[in-house]
């Protein structure tokens, strides 16, 4: 529906994947804003059970569990820039438009939270 609404918005200048992924930017911004963000359990059983080695599961859990908590503590506009990314698959200057924000902030962006999240893998 949002789509709908918003076609008059849309630019054929701009790709219509960085146009779609606005609004869905918009809607989610609004949904966190009304109740919050809930994360996935870890303890889901829905893991990979094919690791047949438990020492090497345990240290995988371990590592997600790290990476989970090291993703949460991110600043806000960082995670979102880093899932835009590495989750949507949109280059820089997409997530600049998707964001509302210039290129150099959302690179800048990214940086950080890769070098966070990378430090935070190599400190266990």
């Amino acid at each position: 529906m949002r789509v709908i609404e918003a076609r008059a918005s849309y630019k054929p200048s701009a790709r219509f994947t960085t146009w779609l992924y606005t609004i869905a930017h918009n809607r989610l911004v609004d949904h966190w804003r009304r109740g919050g963000l809930s994360l996935v359990s870890l303890d889901d059983h829905d893991a990979p059970s094919s690791m047949p080695d438990p020492a090497h599961h345990a240290e995988a859990r371990e590592a997600l569990a790290r990476f989970a908590g090291a993703l949460e503590r991110l600043p806000p506009a960082q995670r979102e820039v880093f899932l835009l990314h590495e989750e949507a698959g949109l280059t820089v200057p997409e997530i600049a438009a998707a964001t509302a924000s210039n290129e150099e902030a959302a690179k800048s962006r990214l940086r950080y939270a890769m070098a966070k999240l990378k430090a935070a893998l190599d400190d266990g």
